[in-house]
């Protein structure tokens, strides 16, 4: 007898852990590539989403929350790593310190929402939903192979095709009865109805 296999057991918990991780050294990233660079990249987002998406993908969720949970999470690492990038960079350039910096931008938070425009936020939108279709395509790829059940029918028949009540001229598995007439001319099958 064909038992239904349970469905695929993921990782979904383990994928949101290391997406968390992903976010933190996405976000890290972004401070020490603006640091190095001495320029701030929006374009960072993009590969922050990437981060995440593929660290995530890598633990084989199955659940389809979980590809939401990787966009949310682009988009905390986009702006953890803008809120870092600000600090990271003024203290390099200065003698103030880093975690002062942290502490004053906590106490102003216009100094870090004066610095975003609308690029960035478009940019962390790219980042979000390219980690969230890296993460939901594993998820679709998870469910087809559990989901693969037998078609009831070939496929021309869902195609819309017309049935055909017999294999066509020349498959016929050898035993098997072929339709009046097709056996008599082998190089010549019938025009199709």
């Amino acid at each position: 007898m064909n038992e239904p296999s349970a469905p695929p057991r993921g990782g979904n918990g383990k994928a949101i852990v290391i997406g968390v991780l992903a976010t933190l050294l996405g976000a890290g990233l972004w401070a020490v590539v603006t640091v190095l660079t001495e320029h701030e990249f929006s374009l960072v987002a993009i590969g922050v989403g990437a981060l995440v998406g593929l660290a995530m993908f890598s633990a084989r969720p199955t659940s389809a929350g979980v590809a939401v949970v990787a966009a949310l999470l682009t988009v905390i690492g986009c702006a953890l790593g803008e809120f870092l990038a600000i600090p990271a960079y003024v203290a390099h350039k200065s003698d103030l310190a880093f975690s002062r910096l942290i502490s004053l931008e906590l106490h102003h938070p216009k100094l870090y929402f004066d610095s975003l425009d609308g690029k960035t936020y478009l940019l962390w939108g790219i980042g979000a939903v390219a980690a969230f279709s890296m993460v939901f395509r594993r998820i679709q790829a998870a469910r087809s192979s559990y989901g693969a059940a037998p078609q009831p029918y070939p496929a021309s028949q869902q195609s819309g095709e017309p049935q055909q009540p017999y294999p066509p001229y020349g498959q016929q598995q050898y035993g098997q009865p072929q339709p009046y007439g097709q056996g008599e001319h082998p190089g010549r099958p019938y025009p199709p109805r």
